[in-house]
């Protein structure tokens, strides 16, 4: 993907206020399993600020699993700096005096590290520098997002996104590869719903996209846990 958002001739200092915006608005497009990673040089980094509350640890996926009565307490979330770095066995490092945790490795070791984080379900932002002829402040900017089932990159086998809309008792499904374009649409209603899990076992899907048209209550998230059990969807 393209310049989906630029950090133009900050500072220094002002980069992580930037990375950390960008890195909300990222959760909101693409859900909670995101990496961001920032060029700096000629090294990739990921950030993270321990004292400050993200997203991750006000919505996890952990409340699936958990019973309603008890969903209201805080539940512990590992940030992705730490699951990265243990993925890929790397150091987390506080330098300076700033509170501030990352981790990095060469841009040309992405492609090394790239199969082994979307094969667990990441969604890996780049934010690349810009070639300008400016001195000055570095511009940067989206350059590209993978995600697990979007990745042309490295694709020995055809995968699916499959989309799932819920609206009362009927269902809204959709099967889509961006690898040949290939897609299916149809509805279901939810009492049906185990016909579609026979369907989808020729599928190789790797995301999951859903939609409610209601809040997000106790109710519809045990629904979309069942679901998700039932079709073997369930990371």
């Amino acid at each position: 993907m393209g310049n989906l958002f630029a950090l133009y001739a900050l500072s220094k200092g002002q980069i992580p206020v930037q990375y950390f915006n960008l890195m909300e608005e990222n959760y909101s497009k693409y859900g909670l399993s995101v990496i961001q990673l920032i060029q700096i040089g000629k090294f990739y980094e990921l950030w993270h600020k321990p004292d400050v509350p993200s997203i991750q640890q006000a919505y996890s996926q952990a409340e699936l699993l958990v019973e309603s009565s008890i969903r209201s307490r805080s539940l512990g979330v590992t940030p992705p700096i730490e699951q990265v770095a243990s993925l890929l066995d790397m150091r987390i490092t506080s330098p300076g005096k700033r509170s501030l945790l990352q981790m990095g490795f060469p841009i040309y070791s992405l492609t090394t590290y790239l199969s082994t984080l979307l094969d667990k379900g990441w969604t890996i932002i780049v934010i690349d520098e810009l070639a300008t002829d400016k001195s000055g402040p570095k511009q940067r900017a989206v350059s590209q997002v993978y995600s697990p089932s979007c990745n042309l990159e490295d694709c020995p086998e055809l995968s699916y996104v499959i989309s799932i809309y819920f609206k009362d008792d009927l269902l809204g499904i959709t099967l889509f590869s961006a690898m040949n374009g290939h897609s299916i649409m149809f509805p279901v209603y939810w009492a049906d719903r185990d016909k579609v899990a026979r369907l989808l076992i020729s599928y190789r899907i790797k995301e999951v996209v859903i939609r409610a048209d209601s809040e997000a209550n106790s109710g519809i998230l045990n629904k979309i846990y069942d679901l998700l059990i039932g079709w073997n969807l369930f990371p």
